[in-house]
C-alpha cells in the first residue's frame, strides 16, 4: 500500500514562482496559474506513481506552537502575494472535488500534520512517501518513509531515501537533519542558527560530535573562531531545535479507510475545470479516471485510451527537462540543443574552454562557491576568481550576470575589486517588472524557453559565511545563457521607454556604492546591545506581571492568544457586542485590540508587553549574531530588486523595519557607533520628502508656499481644514491635520482614519470630506493617477521608474481598492526612493573624488548614515547637505536635517 501525504502550501508557492514569468489568464481575467499548475501536477503524481492512499495537507489560518514558542517566527515575511491568498479556496475546492482528504489541525503547519501521519501509518506498513520540495522533511526519513521532490521546472521529480539525505547532507542519519537546521538557521522563518557556519561546517562538526547537544559539550575542542560562533548563539540553539523539529506526535482524527484514493470522474470536478477555462486538464482528468490507476490492495486496474496532452502558452511548463526542450526559442545566440537524444552531451555554447580563451570586453560571470564561470559567446571557463582578477578589475570590460553584488563581495574577501560597467540581469527584469521574480532559472525559462536543471541560489548572507558549493554541467549552462538573456533584456529595455536610462543612471552605479557600504559594514558595541536587551527583558517581566495582575490571573499565560481572548471577552467583557467567531477564538491581534484601547488599562499592558517581546525576540536578541566576528560590524544586505516601489530593503539583518516609534525601539540607535574613537556618527534625513512630493505632483498652491516659506506644513494644513488663522491652530488641530495629511495622501478611509484618530466615523469622513474640500487638487491628483493607472495598466515615478497595478480593474471592490492605493502610492514613495538612491551615488562619488576618510554605512528609508572623522564634520556636512538638497529639481525645496554625534542615536 502506497501512501501519499502532500504538502499543499509548498506546491502552491512552487506554482506561484514557476508562472510567474508568463502567468495563465482566462477569458474572465483571472490568473489561473496556481490552480492549473497544482492541478496537473496532482492529476500526474496520480497517473505516474498510482497512489491506493492520499491526503494534502495545508497550513491552517492564524499562527501556530511555533509563533507562541518564538513571535518571531517567520516575522521576517512580507505578505502573502495575493494570487496565493485568492488560490487557496478554489485549490481546496478541486482537491474535495478529486475526492482526496485535506489534512488540517488547527495550531500546526501542514509540516507537522504530514509528519504525524507519515511516522502513524508508516507503522501499520504503508509506503509513505511525503510529496514537498520542502528540505526540512529530510529528518522524517526512514526505510519505509521516503520524500518526493517535485522537479524543478516540471523536471522529473527526485526521490529522497536514507541513502540521498545522508549524502545530500553529508551525515550519519537523516534525524541529524535537525541539527543542521538548528545549526545554519533559516532565513525565509526567521530561525536564528550559529552566525557564519554554513551546511559544509555543520555537517563536519556532526560528523565527529553526532548531536548539537555533543558539539557545545565539547566547546573547548573547536578552534577560537568557532567558539566563538557557537557561545554567541547558544542562549537560543535550544529553541532553533525546537522550531525545525517536525512533529510526529499529533492526534488525526482520520483512519486509513478515509485516505483510500478512487479514481472516479466526478461532475463537481468537471464543473470547476470549465468554470476556470482549464480543458486540458479535463483530458487529464479523464484520462487518469480511465486508467484508474491502483485499487486498496494494490491491484492494477486495467489501462485504456489516453487523451491527448494538454499544452499552456504553446509549452508544458510542467515537463520534463529533456535535452531537446533546451532549445531557445525567443531570443537569437540561445543556447543549441544537445546532438544526441540522451542529453548527455553539454549545448555548444556551454562547452567548457580553456582560460585564456576568454577575450573581450564582454563576460558573463557566475561564482559558485570557489569556482567562478566565466563565458563569452566563444563558451565557458572555469577556475578560481585569482584566474581571472585582470578581467574581473579591468574598467573596460563589462560584466553580465545575476545579483553580481554579492559576487562582488565574495571577491572582495579575496582582495579582487570588480571594476567596469556591471549588467545585472536580475536588475534589469526588476525595472520591467518589478514584482516578478528575477532569479535566473525564471529568466532562463521565460526568455529563452530553457530549463535550468538546478536551483540557482545566489549568494547570501554575510560576507564570512561558508559559501555555496555547487559546480558541474549545469554551472556551465547557467552561465552560457546569461549573454543570450542580457541581448532580450537589453532589447525590452531598449523598447520601454526610460529603462535603460533609469538603469544607466541610478541602477548600475548604485550595485557599487551598495556593495562598498555592505563591505564596510556599521561597528555595533555589543556591550551596549547586551545592556539594551537587559533592560528590555527587565521590562517585559514586568508588563507580564502587570497583564497577570490587572487579569486576575496568576498563571495567565500571556502569550495565548486564546486565553487572552477568554480574559478580555468573557471575563473582563470589554466588547460585549463582540459574537465569537466559528473557529472558537476570540480575536486579539493587535488591529483589533487597538480598537479597544481606553476600554480598560489592560489592553495597553498587552499591547506594550507584545511590542516589547517582539521588539526583544525580532530585532535585538538575533541581532549579535550578525555582528561579524573579524572586524566586529554588521554587514547587512542591500537588497536593490525586491520592493514594489523601488526602495531599498535590507536583510541578515532587516534594519529597514526596526520599529522607532516608541522610546524602547529608538534605543537601539545607540548601540551603533562610529568605528574608531575619534570619529563620529552622522545623519542626514530627508524632511517630509513624500509630502514634499505630494506638493510637486498636485501642484496645491497653499502647500507650495507653506514648504517654500519654510512653514510648519502641519499647521497650514489645520488652518485650512479648519478654518483659523495658522496662529491659533491647537495642537490637536495639528494632530488631526498630520495624521490627515499622510494617511489620506495614501488613500486611507474613513474607517482608517477614524481608528488613527480614535474618533466616530462619521467624525473622520467630515474632517475627510473638509480636507478633500481646502485641498481640491490632491482630489484632482489621486483622480487622475487611478484614471492613468486603468488606462495605461502602470503609474510611474519622476524618473520613468513603473510600478504596474495589476488589479485596477478587478471586479472585487476590496482588491481594487487596494490597487488604487497602491497606484498613488507609488509615485510618490518610488520617487523618494529613487531621489535617495540619486543622493547615495552623488555622495559617494563626491567623497571619492574628494579624498575624504569619511564613508557612507547605513541608508534606512530617507535618512543616511555616515562615519566621519572630526576634522572632517565640518565639510562633511556641508558636502552631504548640498548633495543631498540639490539632486534633483522641484517644486518646492528638498530640506535635509544633518547631525553629529558619538552614536546613532545622537546623531539622530
Amino acid at each position: 500500500m502506497k501512501l501519499f501525504l502532500i504538502d499543499g502550501h509548498a506546491l502552491i508557492f512552487k506554482m506561484y514562482y514557476a508562472f510567474l514569468g508568463r502567468p495563465m489568464v482566462n477569458s474572465k481575467g483571472e490568473d489561473t496559474s496556481i490552480l492549473f499548475g497544482f492541478t496537473k501536477y496532482l492529476l500526474e503524481l496520480i497517473d505516474r506513481e498510482r497512489p491506493t492512499h492520499i491526503a494534502v495537507s495545508f497550513d491552517p489560518p492564524g499562527g501556530t506552537f511555533r509563533n507562541e514558542l518564538y513571535p518571531a517566527y517567520k516575522a521576517n515575511r512580507g505578505e502573502t502575494p495575493e494570487l496565493v491568498v485568492k488560490s487557496l479556496e478554489p485549490l481546496r475546492d478541486i482537491v474535495l472535488a478529486l475526492d482526496i482528504p485535506v489534512l488540517m489541525v488547527p495550531g500546526f503547519e501542514a509540516d507537522d500534520v504530514i509528519g504525524s501521519a507519515a511516522v502513524r501509518f508508516a507503522a501499520e506498513g504503508f509506503e509513505v512517501y511525503m510529496v514537498t520540495p520542502d528540505k526540512d522533511f529530510g529528518q522524517l526519513i526512514t526505510p519505509q518513509i521516503r520524500q518526493l521532490r517535485p522537479g524543478k521546472g516540471g523536471g522529473e521529480s527526485e526521490l529522497l531515501g536514507v541513502a540521498e539525505v545522508c549524502d545530500k547532507w553529508k551525515i550519519a542519519s537523516p534525524a541529524q537533519v535537525i541539527d543542521i537546521l538548528a545549526i545554519c538557521g533559516d532565513a525565509s522563518d526567521n530561525v536564528p542558527g550559529v552566525q557564519g557556519v554554513g551546511p559544509v561546517g555543520a555537517a563536519k562538526l556532526l560528523g565527529k560530535y553526532g548531536s548539537v547537544e555533543e558539539i557545545y559539550a565539547h566547546l573547548g575542542e573547536l578552534t577560537p573562531r568557532q567558539q566563538e560562533q557557537f557561545r554567541a548563539a547558544q542562549d537560543h540553539i535550544d529553541l532553533s531545535k525546537r522550531l525545525v523539529t517536525i512533529k510526529t506526535d499529533i492526534s488525526l482524527d482520520v483512519t486509513a479507510d478515509q485516505l483510500v484514493y478512487d479514481t472516479a470522474e466526478t461532475p463537481q470536478l468537471n464543473a470547476l475545470m470549465d468554470r476556470y477555462e482549464m480543458p486540458s486538464l479535463k483530458r487529464l482528468l479523464h484520462k487518469v479516471a480511465i486508467v484508474g490507476g491502483v485499487d486498496s490492495s494494490g491491484g492494477v486496474l486495467p489501462p485504456a485510451a489516453v487523451a491527448a496532452r494538454g499544452l499552456v502558452n504553446g509549452r508544458d511548463p510542467l515537463r520534463s527537462s529533456g535535452g531537446d526542450e533546451r532549445v531557445a526559442r525567443s531570443c537569437p545566440g540561445a543556447v543549441a540543443p544537445p546532438d544526441d537524444e540522451s542529453g548527455a552531451a553539454l549545448p555548444p555554447r556551454a562547452t567548457e574552454i580553456a582560460i585564456t580563451d576568454i577575450k573581450g570586453n564582454l563576460i558573463a560571470v557566475n561564482l559558485q562557491g570557489e569556482k567562478l564561470f566565466v563565458a563569452t559567446e566563444d563558451g565557458v571557463a572555469a577556475g578560481t576568481p585569482e584566474d581571472f582578477r585582470a578581467l574581473l578589475e579591468d574598467r573596460g570590460v563589462v560584466k553580465a550576470g545575476v545579483d553580481l553584488k554579492a559576487q562582488m563581495n565574495r571577491l572582495a574577501v579575496q582582495g579582487i575589486r570588480v571594476e567596469g560597467r556591471l549588467e545585472d540581469l536580475g536588475l534589469m527584469h526588476y525595472l520591467l517588472g518589478p514584482e516578478r521574480s528575477h532569479k535566473l532559472d525564471v529568466l532562463a525559462r521565460g526568455y529563452l524557453d530553457i530549463e535550468l536543471e538546478a536551483e540557482s541560489e545566489p549568494a547570501t548572507g554575510s560576507l564570512f559565511d561558508d559559501a555555496p558549493e555547487q559546480t558541474g554541467p549545469d554551472r556551465l549552462l547557467e552561465t552560457a545563457v546569461i549573454l543570450p538573456l542580457r541581448e532580450c533584456l537589453r532589447r525590452e529595455m531598449a523598447a520601454t521607454e526610460g529603462m535603460q536610462h533609469l538603469y544607466d543612471e541610478i541602477e548600475e552605479p548604485l550595485i557599487h556604492v551598495l556593495a562598498r557600504m555592505e563591505q564596510l559594514g556599521v561597528k555595533v558595541d555589543l556591550d551596549s546591545l547586551r545592556e539594551y536587551a537587559a533592560g528590555l527583558r527587565r521590562k517585559v517581566t514586568e508588563r507580564e506581571e502587570e497583564v497577570r495582575k490587572l487579569a486576575g490571573e496568576p498563571t495567565l499565560n500571556v502569550l495565548s492568544p486564546k486565553q487572552i481572548g477568554q480574559v478580555i471577552y468573557e471575563k473582563l467583557k470589554l466588547d460585549p457586542l463582540a459574537k465569537k467567531p466559528k473557529s472558537g477564538n476570540w480575536p486579539t491581534d493587535e488591529q483589533t485590540l487597538s480598537r479597544l484601547a481606553g476600554r480598560s488599562p489592560i489592553i495597553d499592558a498587552i499591547l506594550d508587553y507584545r511590542g516589547l517581546r517582539k521588539l526583544l525576540s525580532t530585532y535585538i536578541e538575533p541581532f549579535a549574531g550578525y555582528i561579524s566576528p573579524e572586524d566586529g560590524r554588521v554587514h547587512t544586505t542591500f537588497n536593490q530588486a525586491l520592493t514594489a516601489t523601488g526602495r531599498l530593503s535590507s536583510s541578515n539583518p532587516n534594519l529597514q523595519n526596526i520599529p522607532i516609534r516608541t522610546e524602547e525601539g529608538r534605543e537601539i540607535r545607540k548601540a551603533f557607533v562610529s568605528g574608531r574613537p575619534d570619529w563620529v556618527m552622522m545623519s542626514a534625513d530627508y524632511s517630509q520628502i513624500e509630502l514634499r512630493l505630494m506638493a510637486h505632483f498636485c501642484g496645491d498652491a497653499h502647500l507650495l508656499d507653506a514648504f517654500r516659506h519654510g512653514m510648519d506644513v502641519h499647521a497650514a494644513t489645520a488652518a485650512k481644514i479648519f478654518q483659523v488663522p495658522v496662529g491659533e491652530v491647537t495642537a490637536d488641530q495639528r494632530r488631526i491635520a498630520k495624521t490627515a495629511n499622510f494617511g489620506i495622501m495614501y488613500g486611507i478611509s474613513s474607517f482608517g482614519l477614524a481608528e488613527r484618530l480614535h474618533c466616530p466615523r462619521s467624525e473622520a469622513k467630515r474632517i475627510i470630506d473638509d480636507y478633500f474640500a481646502s485641498f481640491p487638487s490632491i482630489r484632482g491628483f489621486i483622480d487622475t493617477t487611478i484614471a492613468q493607472a486603468r488606462e495605461r495598466g502602470y503609474v510611474e515615478t519622476l524618473f520613468g521608474r513603473r510600478r504596474y497595478i495589476a488589479d485596477i480593474t478587478s471586479g472585487n471592490a476590496t482588491v481594487r481598492a487596494l490597487a488604487e492605493r497602491n497606484a498613488v502610492n507609488a509615485p510618490i514613495q518610488g520617487s523618494a526612493a529613487d531621489i535617495i538612491k540619486l543622493a547615495m551615488i552623488a555622495v559617494d562619488r563626491r567623497l571619492r573624488e574628494g579624498g575624504f576618510q569619511a564613508r557612507m554605512v547605513l541608508q534606512i528609508h530617507d535618512e543616511l548614515l555616515l562615519e566621519v572623522p572630526q576634522e572632517e564634520i565640518a565639510p562633511v556636512r556641508e558636502l552631504l547637505v548640498g548633495e543631498m538638497e540639490n539632486v534633483t529639481a522641484l517644486s518646492v525645496p528638498l530640506t535635509v536635517e544633518c547631525n553629529d554625534g558619538k552614536t546613532w542615536l545622537e546623531a539622530h
